[in-house]
């Protein structure tokens, strides 16, 4: 009799020790971190450091119709190479409807290095517009009041994001990197400009294409997250018109 008491409460002591074990090994289960996925970890750190919420963010609306259809002092922008090169997408368009405009891209690409002008932008006054243009200067940059009277008259923003064109073409992950930048940049040269021009000549609305998601192949929507990331509080142009072809 004392044999099977004795029996009995060694089972039910081991019984007793394995509950204990499975109930710790279950707590350590749910109480230890998931390891993240390496892609995880690549994305997390720099999608929170790159998009910080700004307090006036850049507003971005969209719309279908002819970009080049806008008002006098419109500013259409565009993304650029650093080789002087508008032969084919959308940068073809500006090159037929903007020659003069073409002309000081060209110069502007040959007088300053590649890595100089990535990252940064070029805003180019109505030069097509100017009745008076000597072709002779055309590289010649213009004061606010320098500009003929005659419309249509539209500025052309260049952003520099990508130094090559092709198969040369910068990765996205530098194209993205250089796109915030080049539009502070060209916000800030809207400023300037806009500071010196009388009413007539400031800087209206602002227009631009998908930029970067053409020939240089990075999703819009990536571009379109850097740029609403920008502080536009000290700016004067706080809404860009993104207008993209019907269809």
């Amino acid at each position: 009799m004392a044999s099977r008491v004795a029996r009995s409460a060694i089972k039910r002591k081991a019984a007793d020790n394995a509950h204990t074990a499975t109930s710790t090994t279950t707590g350590e289960q749910q109480t230890r971190p998931q390891k993240r996925s390496k892609v995880e970890s690549k994305m997390k750190p720099e999608s929170s450091s790159t998009l910080q919420k700004p307090d006036e963010p850049l507003r971005i609306t969209e719309g279908t119709g002819d970009i080049f259809d806008a008002t006098p002092n419109t500013l259409i922008i565009h993304a650029c190479n650093c080789q002087g090169s508008w032969g084919a997408g959308i940068a073809k368009a500006f090159k037929d409807r903007y020659p003069k405009a073409y002309m000081q891209y060209v110069y502007h690409c040959k007088k300053n290095d590649e890595d100089k002008l990535f990252g940064t932008a070029q805003m180019i006054p109505p030069v097509d517009a100017s009745a008076d243009e000597d072709e002779d200067e055309g590289f010649a940059e213009h004061s606010p009041d320098q500009q003929a009277s005659n419309v249509p008259k539209h500025f052309v923003g260049c952003l520099y994001t990508s130094r090559h064109h092709g198969r040369k073409k910068d990765k996205p992950a530098q194209i993205l990197a250089k796109t915030k930048p080049a539009m502070e940049d060209l916000l800030k040269r809207v400023q300037a400009w806009n500071a010196k021009a009388d009413a007539g000549n400031k800087v209206g609305e602002v227009r631009m294409c998908k930029i970067n998601s053409g020939l240089f192949a990075v999703p819009w929507e990536k571009t379109k997250q850097l740029l609403e990331s920008i502080d536009v509080g000290d700016f004067d142009v706080k809404v860009i018109k993104v207008v993209s072809p019907p269809g």
